[in-house]
C-alpha cells in the first residue's frame, strides 16, 4: 500500500524549498524512480529546489533516500560544509546521516594532514575523515 506523503512548498520565484519530494519537484518529461515502499528514488529536477539545506539545480539529477533525505545532487550555488566549500554547479553526495560524502571543492583546503586543490572531487569517510582528494602537483 503506498503512503500518501504531504508536501508543503514556500514558492520564492524561481526557486522551490521542497520539505518533502514526491513527483511534484521533478521535470515533467523526466522519468522518476521509486522505492519498492512508493518514496521517490530520483528523478531531474524541474526547478532550482532546496533539498536537505542543499539548493540543487533545475534540471539535474537528484537521489534520495528512502524518506526523502537527500542522498546527491548537482549543486546551484556553492555549499559550505565544516570548513569546505564545495562547488558551485557541482555533483555533491551525502550519507544517510545527512553527513557530507563528496563533493567538487571550490577552493584548497587542508584536511587530516593533507592539502586538497580546488576545483577537483574530495571524499569523505561518515566520521568526516578524509577518504581521497587530489593533491597539488
Amino acid at each position: 500500500m503506498k503512503r500518501a506523503l504531504l508536501l508543503l512548498v514556500l514558492l520564492v520565484p524561481g526557486v522551490s524549498d521542497a520539505l518533502a519530494v514526491d513527483v511534484s519537484i521533478c521535470n515533467p518529461g523526466s522519468t522518476a524512480i521509486y522505492y519498492p515502499n512508493g518514496d521517490l528514488k530520483s528523478c531531474n529536477l524541474k526547478d532550482i529546489t532546496l533539498l536537505s539545506g542543499v539548493r540543487c539545480n533545475l534540471l539535474a539529477e537528484a537521489e534520495f533516500y528512502e524518506l526523502g533525505m537527500l542522498k546527491s545532487c548537482v549543486t546551484k550555488d556553492f555549499f559550505y560544509y565544516e570548513g569546505l566549500v564545495c562547488n558551485e554547479y557541482g555533483a555533491i553526495s551525502f550519507y544517510q546521516s545527512g553527513k557530507l560524502e563528496g563533493c567538487v571543492l571550490a577552493t584548497r583546503v587542508q584536511v587530516d594532514d593533507k592539502i586538497c586543490v580546488e576545483q577537483q572531487p574530495i571524499s569523505l569517510f561518515e566520521n568526516g575523515r578524509l577518504k581521497s582528494c587530489s593533491s597539488p602537483r
